[in-house]
């Protein structure tokens, strides 16, 4: 296999989530709808709620990409998503191209890319319209530079410009980590030769100051504009909003973010575990001893600022998740003269074993929907290519069941949206979009929905530029401006009796126990199980 065939794999598993609201995330609703702020005309330097007031915790990065694939691909789910699962497959290669420089091995570069693409987090921020894939792309993106300028001592233009340009984005993508990345390779530099000279080397003028000064323009914009404002929703995001830990939080925050960053590697982190815990010698695998460090300290200051803050989150550290992938991909090619008891060919097994039955019980699910028939071949055809790696991996090295181990993987996240596809798809906001067309309601006046904030940012994507969508919590008094409202069912009485035509516009349905769940898929009730009779959003329009 080589990069290119990965991150095809990768980009083809991600797509489906891609086109359609499949495990959404709260927070992308800021950033889609600024994004339609911007493609209505309202400004593309400060970023707006879709009430119209700014929102200026995030840099506008990832606002401009997402209203630019609006302006090229229309407005829809796919536009919304497209510049992150691009970012990701980009940080795929980057992290290729970096493990080869650091190991000098095609196989290990290969390696680790294949971890970092299997990695969940890092697979969920590829499918997501938040700034974390941008994040990840620009942080690798510097510290590929930095590490060029330290480890190699390649001091060319192109070096520093991958190391301040990639801070740049980072800085635009989410603010003040993309200045981390610099201050950390500064500080690195130093405590590593002990000599300031070393540290005026990684630092290129001409381009250093153009690159910081596009960094530092939007921002300077902002505070100038709106001080008051800006100082209060950046910093409050950036800084005080999130660094009101106690003193004492690192004592317990390190341990737990050190168990997280190990958990979304599994099953890699596994075996470079008993690796490292059963080898009897101290020999060194292929990257120097500089770039380890580098790699083992950025993580280290990552686990440290964030175990100062109140909250956790599994996707804080995604900035350290490409070095660490190279890291354990050099693990793990050294374990391979071991005999461990989690060996890449034994997990693999495992892997193919669950994932076989998984698709069974899918293909068995599934079937008790009125699906079209691709489904059933999709989900065989699935099976049937894992048992081909399975041999494949079997008959060569062990570094290629590591290789169909990760393949693997990725295939379960395909497998996963066929297991949600009956329930999930249509969503709510495809099932409303689809009513309001077959009552021909005009996008001319706004609509109104009453409650859930995520339904109608998901809403205004489906629906498009055209349609003004305004979301409340309560039902407001006057309700003259608009000819259609969305309420959910149980609030329908607020509306009054007369006036009013209603029908259900969308229906989710009501999640049954796990024991429910269990029986209904073996009694072939699984549809019935989930009648979507729990959750509805009626559209009522005047009379």
């Amino acid at each position: 296999m080589k990069i290119g065939h990965l991150i095809a794999i990768f980009a083809l598993a991600a797509l489906p989530f891609c086109v359609a609201f499949a495990l959404y995330y709260p927070d992308e609703r800021h950033y889609t709808d600024g994004a339609l702020q911007m493609v209505k005309g309202h400004g593309w330097l400060v970023p707006e709620t879709a009430n119209g007031g700014p929102r200026l915790e995030k840099p506008p990065l990832a606002y401009w990409l997402i209203a630019a694939c609006y302006k090229i691909f229309g407005v829809n789910v796919f536009a919304s998503r497209f510049p992150f699962l691009l970012a990701a497959c980009g940080t795929i290669f980057l992290t290729f191209r970096l493990a080869r420089k650091l190991t000098g091995k095609s196989e290990t570069a290969l390696l680790a890319a294949v971890v970092l693409a299997s990695q969940p987090q890092f697979f969920l921020c590829a499918m997501r319209s938040i700034p974390d894939a941008l994040l990840v792309f620009f942080v690798t993106l510097s510290a590929f530079g930095f590490l060029r300028l330290m480890v190699f001592e390649e001091f060319s233009a192109g070096a520093f410009l991958m190391a301040y340009g990639g801070a740049t984005g980072a800085a635009l993508s989410k603010g003040l980590l993309g200045l981390l990345i610099i201050v950390f390779a500064w500080a690195f530099c130093l405590a590593k030769s002990r000599n300031w000279r070393a540290v005026n080397k990684l630092i290129h003028w001409p381009i250093f100051l153009v690159t910081m000064v596009l960094a530092a323009a939007w921002f300077v914009y902002i505070f100038c504009k709106m001080p008051e404002i800006a100082w209060r929703q950046f910093f409050g995001d950036q800084v005080t909003g999130n660094m009101h830990g106690h003193f004492w939080s690192p004592i317990l925050r390190v341990p737990l973010f050190a168990g997280i960053l190990l958990l979304n590697f599994l099953p890699w982190s596994a075996t470079a575990i008993e690796f490292l815990f059963r080898r009897k010698t101290l020999e060194n695998g292929n990257i120097s001893a500089a770039g380890g460090n580098f790699i083992l300290a950025w993580t280290m200051i990552l686990i440290l600022g964030f175990s100062l803050g109140a909250n956790v989150s599994l996707r804080y550290l995604l900035p350290a998740t490409p070095l660490m992938a190279i890291l354990f991909a050099d693990i793990l090619m050294r374990a391979e003269t071991f005999q461990l008891i989690l060996s890449g060919g034994r997990l693999l097994k495992i892997a193919l074993s669950l994932l076989a039955i998984a698709a069974i019980i899918v293909l068995y699910a599934g079937s008790q929907w009125p699906l079209p028939v691709f489904l059933p071949y999709t989900v065989c055809g699935l099976i049937i290519a894992c048992v081909v790696a399975l041999s494949v991996a079997v008959a060569r090295k062990k570094s290629f069941a590591l290789e169909a181990l990760g393949v693997s993987i990725l295939a379960a996240w395909l497998l996963a949206f066929f297991a949600i596809m009956p329930v999930a798809f249509p969503d709510r906001a495809q099932q409303i979009a689809a009513t309001l067309r077959q009552n021909e309601i005009s996008s001319k006046r706004p609509l109104l929905l009453i409650g859930d904030l995520k339904l109608a940012s998901r809403l205004r994507v489906t629906l498009g530029k055209d349609w003004t969508v305004m979301q409340t919590n309560w039902l407001p008094k006057d309700l003259s401006q608009y000819n259609a409202v969305l309420i959910s069912d149980w609030n329908l009485h607020l509306l009054g009796e007369t006036g009013w035509k209603t029908q259900i516009a969308a229906a989710s349905p009501a999640p049954p126990s796990f024991r429910k769940l269990v029986n209904a898929i073996l009694s072939r009730h699984l549809p019935q199980a989930l009648a979507p009779d729990s959750d509805k959003m009626i559209l009522a329009t005047r009379l």
